[in-house]
């Protein structure tokens, strides 16, 4: 499955059904599914299985079950298992209502071996360059997590007006929730280190807009900031700021080609503390300074 990345400010969730796992089970078939399932169990226990691993859910586990991945899911009749669960997107995609007419009319689709249309099949993203949400996490706020599922469960069977803006708006509070947990429990930190110049690349490039610090980075990414800068000069040959003035610059060049805006307001506008220091770096890293540039170019 396709990787992508998806910034924090990116995140636009559109919930396309949500109910309660009662009883119903898949215990003997292998199940595929086109978006995502976020299933939190709020009493009893259940057991999910992949083709790798079972899983026992409990009240308080929160269950990620990604798009085609095969997987199997029942309940505990004696402790009387109960989930609630959301078929939703990480951002809003156009053949949402095509995916939902689909999956009504071809539910067994979803059971045959490979799931037959492909072109409803969403991708995975990582979250800032950084999160990848886990398939399996134990909340440790179970009472506001349950509260923010019973809303949007809520919102759902109503179906009023304002009923995917209430859903929006609560799965974005557990998104917050659960990445803030990961991130107290250093869940990040199990990322290869080896990742960690490609990161910190892709977060200047992300952000080359405004002032960026080494000690900014190391707080995101949750490192050393020393040992960020050693790190990314071994990979690259080039320490973090030479990067960040490089990024700024390679964008002073294309606005001042392609607009008439003020060269004040193009420092401005890269993060540069005044405008001198950006002409300074534009002289340093091109030989021209940014009035000498736009000049060359007419």
């Amino acid at each position: 499955m396709k990787t992508d990345n998806i910034m924090i400010d990116e995140l636009n969730p559109y919930v396309r059904k949500v109910g309660k796992q009662g009883f119903g089970e898949w215990k003997n078939n292998y199940r595929k599914i086109y978006d995502y399932e976020w299933m939190y169990c709020i009493k009893g226990e259940a057991y999910y299985e992949t083709k790798e691993k079972t899983h026992k859910l409990k009240r308080g586990t929160l269950l990620l079950i990604k798009p085609n991945v095969p997987h199997k899911f029942w309940v505990d009749r004696e402790t009387k298992g109960e989930n609630i669960w959301i078929h939703f997107d990480f951002k809003y995609r156009k053949d949402v209502y095509e995916l939902d007419t689909y999956v009504k009319n071809n539910q067994s689709s979803y059971f045959q071996e490979e799931l037959p249309q492909k072109n409803y099949l969403r991708q995975e993203y990582t979250i800032n360059n950084t999160f990848i949400l886990p398939e399996i996490i134990q909340i440790k706020n179970k009472d506001y997590i349950e509260a923010r599922y019973m809303d949007i469960l809520d919102a759902f069977v109503k179906h009023n007006a304002t009923w995917q803006l209430i859903s929006k708006a609560n799965l974005l509070l557990i998104i917050k929730d659960v990445l803030n947990q990961i991130e107290d429990d250093n869940y990040f930190k199990s990322f290869n280190t080896v990742d960690l110049p490609k990161r910190i690349k892709n977060y200047i490039d992300e952000y080359y807009f405004r002032k960026i610090t080494r000690k900014e980075i190391s707080k995101y990414l949750g490192y050393n900031e020393d040992y960020l800068g050693k790190t990314f000069k071994n990979k690259y040959g080039y320490s973090i700021s030479s990067y960040s003035n490089f990024i700024k610059i390679e964008k002073a060049k294309e606005m001042l080609d392609k607009t008439d805006l003020l060269i004040t307001n193009i420092s401005e506008l890269l993060g540069f503390n005044d405008v001198y220091y950006f002409c300074k770096t534009m002289k340093k890293i091109t030989g021209y300074s940014p009035a000498g540039w736009r000049k060359r170019n007419k």
